[in-house]
């Protein structure tokens, strides 16, 4: 029995060991992959929002599923009988439909069906099925996320020490961290578009086995079709990667682009069939049918709300406190000179993909009066393209691993943003959006008043307040140290306690400007928030 035992335990080490060399190439291994992984999942789904708040933006989503599930139909009349009427709606012929691309609708069909074969509709109030598929879809999907990153990295010969500062500050640091736990599209976008480029690359890269050439193809035209499902926005980008496609394989794979498009058909299939069903024709969307007269008048003007760029829409995309890109996920200041180093290291196609997408939703967040988005931190509008941008920051951060001053700054950078991002997310993910400094518009008054979002340690350890944020304190300060620890030149001690010091300053400087800009809201409108939030801790609604 011990013999059997003990060779048991050999298959599974050994099994182990080839799936770390697969995950791990250069022998960090498996049980490093694990710890990562565990800790990223941890803190994505550890904190969530009070019940009996969710934005329109996720119920729109929602509700399809359910009239798909419980209903049979592409509707969402019956789902809004039974939970109340929201904003993001669109009507055709008397009957409303989401005004949303259903591709995280028809996703979350599947965790929803499966929940409801034991139970009845009665027994899922829209928080619980909320709450169903952020856990069972988002979850999911932020996490392959994190390790299709390090996967495409390694695939572009990084060294682990950038693999996994570049891994830990997308997935925490950046705004794909709270749009990872809640039921939206962008981050499962910007995943689809990560794992198409991959795809891509890895198929630029094949040399012996055409087979896998038109395998990954045709895996890269699927990623790149479910993104156009998600999210409309998406179409172009997916365009540009078409494009790539085209320009690199024209010579040696002539049936390269026709696999990608292959690849991508059954998405178009499901869009087009169901803007066919709800709207009338395949070309038909959504916000041509909106139902409330304020969105219509926002997406009356240019395309669908886009007209031309605007100062103060691109300074508040870019700058400001609650959803500037660069303020709330400072990382991103390492991309642009981090693609003029992608250039030089000679993928000059990719660099130019990655610009153009960058361009794309610059200049899409510039030109929209909807810049900010709605409730919710950072700039939701941006994170599609986010997993793309992190390339050229992972080329500045392994530069910059070669000076001690440097290599601090740029971990500095990755660790201003977790700490941002895991502070707001643990008192109240979804900010307001008038909430313009979330720090002392919402994060001190709610910990003076020790009101916390619901979180892992109230559920299992039935921990209230600021007692319930502690694990949430050191899993954040394991993720700062395994960043620091990924740093560059530092050998000796002091050399490491050196480079951890000057890593402090993009954090005092993000403190210096939450500082300067003080309070956002006038005290009565405080006052009328917080009081707000004691009824929802208090169980009030």
């Amino acid at each position: 029995m011990r013999e059997r035992l003990r060779q048991a335990r050999e298959v599974l080490d050994a099994g182990a060991r080839q799936l770390g060399r697969t995950l791990a190439p250069w022998g960090r291994g498996w049980r490093w992959e694990l710890l990562l992984g565990t800790l990223v999942l941890v803190l994505l789904a550890y904190s969530r929002m009070f019940p009996g708040i969710s934005v329109p933006n996720e119920r729109s989503r929602a509700y399809l599923t359910i009239a798909i599930v419980d209903d049979g139909s592409l509707s969402i009349d019956q789902p809004m009988e039974r939970f109340g009427a929201m904003l993001d709606r669109s009507v055709r012929d008397g009957r409303y439909y989401t005004d949303k691309a259903p591709g995280m609708s028809f996703l979350g069909v599947v965790p929803y069906w499966l929940a409801r074969r034991l139970t009845a509709p009665e027994d899922w109030p829209i928080d619980d099925v909320l709450n169903l598929v952020r856990t069972w879809i988002m979850l999911p999907i932020a996490l392959l996320g994190f390790f299709w990153m390090r996967r495409l990295l390694r695939r572009l010969d990084f060294d682990p020490r950038t693999v996994d500062a570049v891994s830990l500050a997308w997935s925490l640091g950046t705004s794909a961290f709270h749009y990872g736990t809640a039921f939206y599209g962008h981050q499962v976008v910007a995943v689809c578009l990560l794992g198409a480029l991959d795809l891509v690359h890895a198929a630029e890269k094949e040399t012996e086995h055409p087979r896998r050439v038109h395998l990954r193809l045709a895996g890269a035209g699927a990623m790149a079709g479910l993104a156009g499902l998600t999210e409309y926005q998406a179409g172009l980008p997916a365009a540009l990667l078409l494009l790539y496609v085209a320009v690199a394989f024209a010579r040696r794979r002539p049936l390269a682009l026709a696999v990608f498009v292959l690849g991508a058909a059954p998405f178009a299939v499901l869009l087009f069939g169901y803007d066919t069903l709800a709207f009338g024709g395949p070309f038909e969307l959504s916000y041509g049918y909106l139902a409330h007269p304020v969105l219509q008048e926002i997406h009356g003007h240019g395309l669908a709300g886009v007209t031309v760029p605007e100062w103060d829409y691109a300074v508040g995309g870019f700058l400001s406190l609650d959803r500037g890109l660069f303020a709330t996920s400072p990382i991103f200041l390492l991309s642009l000179p981090g693609l003029v180093l992608m250039w030089r290291e000679g993928l000059r196609r990719m660099t130019v993909l990655v610009a153009l997408g960058m361009l794309y939703f610059g200049l899409f967040i510039s030109s929209t009066e909807m810049w900010y988005a709605g409730w919710g931190f950072g700039p939701r509008l941006l994170v599609p393209m986010m997993g793309w941008a992190m390339l050229p920051v992972a080329f500045s951060l392994r530069r910059a691993a070669r000076h001690l001053t440097t290599d601090g700054l740029a971990r500095g950078l990755a660790l201003a943003g977790i700490a941002y991002h895991q502070l707001v997310h643990g008192v109240f993910p979804e900010l307001p959006e008038d909430a313009t400094n979330p720090v002392f518009d919402v994060v001190l008054p709610s910990l003076s008043a020790g009101s916390v979002s619901p979180n892992l340690a109230t559920g299992l350890l039935g921990w209230q307040g600021l007692r319930s944020l502690l694990p949430l304190f050191l899993l954040a300060l394991l993720a700062g140290a395994a960043v620091l620890r990924a740093g560059g030149e530092a050998r000796t001690r002091d050399e490491r306690a050196a480079r951890a010091f000057v890593a402090l300053a993009p954090l005092l400087l993000l403190a210096l400007l939450v500082l300067l800009a003080g309070q956002g809201w006038t005290t009565p409108e405080l006052d009328g928030f917080h009081r707000w939030l004691a009824s929802l801790a208090a169980g009030g609604g």
